[in-house]
Parts: structure tokens; C-alpha cells; sequence
């Protein structure tokens, strides 16, 4: 299995968001790590448990477009920061616009796991 994060992280990242589109919780699985955090753009705390029920429910992706990504890896962690467009929404609420990205991965064993997210955003169109 490749493990070089430079290579192999922008991989799982665009398997995690066709998963999240497909809505394919086996995918998710394999890539949140347990300790999996998300440090929602709209100023909420998401554990992995609640991440899992609303992905597979209420939080609907039709569209995810990566605009920029960059990988910084640190021996077994890795920053992955990135620039996305999504068209999505969260219980029926839009969320699609620009958004910046962080997203912090472990090496566990011979598997990369994501273990947070930050998201900002949407972005103004000025920056976008």
C-alpha cells in the first residue's frame, strides 16, 4: 500500500468526499479515525459518532470540487489544507459555496486516518 502522505493523502481525501456524496458508511469507516473531530465552519463540534449519523442522513453533498489542496507531512501526522466548492446542505439549510479546509491525518499501523477538520467558510465571492 502507498503510504507517502504527499501522494496518498489527496487520494483519501477525494475517496472520503465520494463517500460523502454516496453516502457509503463503509468508506467512512476506513478513513475517520475513533478520535475523529470536526471543527464545524458553523462553529459546532462534531464527534465521529454524530459526524457518522448526520453524513449518513441529514447532511446532503451533491457536489465537491477541490480548488487547491496542499500536503504538509510530519513524520506519521500530515496537515492537508485545501481550498473546496461544494453544493451541499445540512437538514434541508444550504451549505454550498467556497470553503478553506484543514484536516489532520495519523498514521496508524500501515493506514492513514483523519483524526480532525477544520472548515471555514462559506468564503466571500471576492475570494472565492
Amino acid at each position: 500500500m502507498q503510504l507517502d502522505p504527499l501522494t496518498r493523502l489527496p487520494e483519501i481525501e477525494r475517496d472520503w468526499m465520494n463517500a460523502w456524496i454516496a453516502k457509503d458508511r463503509a468508506a467512512f469507516e476506513e478513513i475517520l479515525d475513533d478520535e475523529f473531530l470536526l471543527s464545524s465552519a458553523r462553529g459546532v463540534l462534531v464527534r465521529k459518532p454524530e459526524w457518522l449519523a448526520g453524513a449518513m442522513s441529514v447532511f446532503s453533498c451533491q457536489e465537491f470540487e477541490w480548488k487547491a489542496i496542499l500536503v504538509r507531512p510530519f513524520q506519521h501526522v500530515a496537515l492537508v489544507h485545501s481550498t473546496i466548492r461544494q453544493v451541499a446542505s445540512v437538514a434541508g439549510q444550504d451549505w454550498s459555496g467556497v470553503f478553506m479546509l484543514t484536516d489532520a491525518w495519523v498514521l496508524r499501523g500501515d493506514r492513514w486516518k483523519v483524526v480532525s477538520r477544520h472548515g471555514t467558510g462559506p468564503l466571500p465571492d471576492a475570494v472565492a
